[in-house]
């Protein structure tokens, strides 16, 4: 019994996760393209927008995510590289910027 709920509990999550994806995805909060580096397969971009429990400018969440959105089509990959343009302010006078994340599978 407790397997099965930890089952659903996981399934729900991950399922939670893809949707907010999704959602980054459709607003241009998130992209993924082909890299033009030869040390990097992918690169993820992603703007330092607020969410509920995710904190884009903390490196630790950016690859996650990278990696996260990414395993289907790469599975082992790994982040070789990021950067980062800072783009100004948002409107409380906290800077915006955009993550580059680079990952290799």
């Amino acid at each position: 019994m407790k397997t099965k709920a930890l089952v659903m509990l996981l399934s729900v999550t991950l399922a939670g996760c893809q949707t907010q994806m999704r959602m980054w995805e459709s607003s241009g909060d998130l992209r993924v393209e082909p890299a033009n580096a030869a040390d990097a397969d992918y690169v993820v971009t992603m703007r330092n927008t607020l969410d509920f429990g995710y904190n884009p400018d903390d490196k630790t969440n950016r690859n996650h995510v990278a990696l996260n959105y990414l395993k289907t089509q790469c599975p082992s990959g790994r982040v070789v590289r990021e950067s980062m343009i800072q783009t100004g302010t948002y409107g409380m006078g906290r800077p915006a910027r955009t993550y580059s994340v680079y990952v290799k599978c």
